[in-house]
């Protein structure tokens, strides 16, 4: 065997962490980005969830990952409901955990797991997106001078009829962010919904196309190093030896270690280089006793 040195997996994360300034969970850190900082210079922001541009964007503060299942979009449409704002004007940003611990947690839980984005989250989204339209309407009523009761949101659009008078939440989202927001509000009944839980095109999908997407494996920070670990297929083997010198001499390569008893990882300046080196690596595993399960052995 070759190894460097032998870690634990505890460590190993946390260890890389410490490399990388303390970002350890990977479905995160692709959302580490001056977004929000550049949002608030451009457009108020009405709560934490929702921001809305004077052109009449409204960004929509997504605090899950976007795993593949299309939580992003469905948490948005779930704001937007309740917001009633114009569905072809909405766009989302992620806040950061960062930004979650020094705002005390106003986003709530940012675990993306077990398709648990949307089922978890689902009523204090939709309670962000209804505050933030009835601080809009307090916001026309009040320019008004009319009962706030007297006035309807729909479409991002405020109107009192009565008066015939109506203007776009884009003109309002500075009055609206210094509103006092409401202690109570009342969510719409699902059979009213027109944008939640409708077939609408993805918000992910361009960014998907185009490359800009930002992925995990895309995260660059200074002096940052990657890793790529692979594990033993099989539960409870172990790693019986690796060859960490057939590695060593390519591009980026650091350092090859072993994780607990099950698992290599190797380390370099890029995770591509990472990965490759992996994959590259001989590796001689004891498979253990489970290498013979099936599962007709365990029916």
């Amino acid at each position: 065997m070759n190894a460097i040195i032998s870690i634990s997996r505890r460590s190993f994360i946390i260890g890389a962490a410490s490399t990388a300034g303390g970002l350890s969970l990977g479905f995160n850190v692709p959302f580490i980005k001056p977004a929000l900082a550049e949002t608030a210079e451009t457009a108020p922001e009405i709560n934490a969830w929702v921001v809305i541009r004077p052109d009449d964007t409204v960004v929509i503060r997504i605090a899950r990952s976007e795993m593949g299942q299309g939580t992003l979009t469905g948490l948005a449409q779930l704001v937007a409901e309740e917001l009633n704002c114009d569905w072809s004007k909405v766009t989302t940003e992620y806040p950061s955990p960062a930004q979650n611990l020094a705002r005390d947690r106003v986003w709530g839980n940012f675990s993306t797991g077990g398709s648990r984005g949307i089922r978890e989250s689902q009523e204090y989204v939709r309670i962000g997106g209804a505050v933030a339209r009835e601080m809009l309407i307090a916001a026309a009523a009040a320019e008004w001078g009319v009962p706030a009761s007297e006035c309807t949101a729909r479409m991002g659009m405020v109107t009192h009829a009565a008066s015939d008078r109506a203007t776009f939440y884009g003109q309002l989202a500075a009055a609206a962010a210094r509103m006092t927001p409401p202690a109570n509000v009342t969510l719409k009944d699902p059979k009213d919904w027109t944008i939640a839980g409708k077939p609408l095109p993805r918000l992910d999908t361009a960014d998907k196309l185009n490359g800009s997407q930002v992925y995990g494996v895309d995260l660059k920070l200074p002096n940052m190093i990657n890793a790529a670990i692979r594990a033993c297929p099989y539960f409870g083997g172990k790693v019986e030896s690796f060859d960490a010198a057939a590695v060593a001499g390519m591009p980026g390569v650091r350092t090859v270690v072993q994780v607990d008893e099950t698992a290599v990882a190797v380390v370099a300046d890029t995770w591509w280089r990472a990965k490759t080196a992996l994959d590259a690596l001989p590796i001689v595993w004891d498979e253990g006793p489970n290498r013979q399960v099936t599962s007709a052995s365990i029916a």
